[in-house]
């Protein structure tokens, strides 16, 4: 589903991947961990089509994403699922016209609209806020709906880069609980974090990358080389 062999990609005369390989394949949760810095979102950017790959091999699917066309771009980032580290909610708009107004730019049949807005919506649990706008909802609210918009045209692969980044604990147990059950439908998760107490606590795959080059990969990892339980959390 997601492979990228032997990719290095430089700004200028820096390099901020260097020679990274790995393979996720369809259904798969894995975490991409790292200090800041380390190429995480450059990564994630990469597979947005945000940034071109320098040289290397680069496929989602059957699409190879260094050989697409600016023009072609649009259409293949619909079928992906992006959270980035901001929301970048639309204020004037309430949470449903948001996923509205999403689905509209993706040129979705207008029959359709209703129902997959609100279906995302619940999906999320916040179909009853539907009609709030974003300056009415806590950090966490807004986060599940970066999540509704993300998912909101049923994407086969969901790139979340720090989505329980400014999260108090109950808002990121939320949060992995509406992930863990998108995985658990068949979608494939890349999830960027710091949150060391959920990466050592729902264990799934770990790819550590540190000044640009995968340095780790292992199943059902632990946030660092030992495991740490001080702190759980349940979903």
């Amino acid at each position: 589903m997601i492979k990228l062999d032997n990719c290095i990609k430089k700004y200028s005369n820096v390099t901020a991947l260097n020679h990274v390989s790995l393979e996720i394949k369809q259904g798969e949760f894995a975490y991409l961990i790292g200090p800041s810095g380390a190429g995480k979102t450059t990564l994630i950017k990469l597979l947005t089509c945000e940034e071109k790959v320098t040289t290397g091999s680069l496929k989602m699917g059957n699409v190879d994403l260094p050989r697409l066309q600016d023009s072609q771009i649009p259409e293949f980032r619909r079928q992906l699922g992006v959270v980035p580290q901001d929301f970048f909610l639309l204020e004037s708009l309430t949470i449903y016209q948001n996923l509205v107004y999403v689905l509209r730019a993706i040129e979705t049949k207008r029959k359709l609209i209703k129902e997959k807005a609100l279906r995302a919506l619940d999906e999320v649990g916040m179909l009853e806020y539907k009609h709030l706008f974003p300056k009415e909802l806590s950090v966490g609210q807004r986060q599940k709906v970066a999540i509704a918009r993300a998912i909101v045209n049923e994407p086969k692969i969901l790139l979340a880069d720090e989505p329980t980044g400014n999260l108090d604990n109950k808002s990121a147990i939320e949060v992995m609980k509406i992930l863990y059950q998108l995985n658990q439908k068949g979608t494939t998760i890349l999830m960027a974090t710091h949150n060391s107490t959920i990466v050592n606590t729902i264990r799934y795959r770990v790819l550590e990358i540190n000044k640009g080059q995968i340095i780790r990969d292992q199943d059902k990892g632990s946030y660092g080389r030992w495991n740490d339980h001080r702190d759980v959390f349940v979903i």
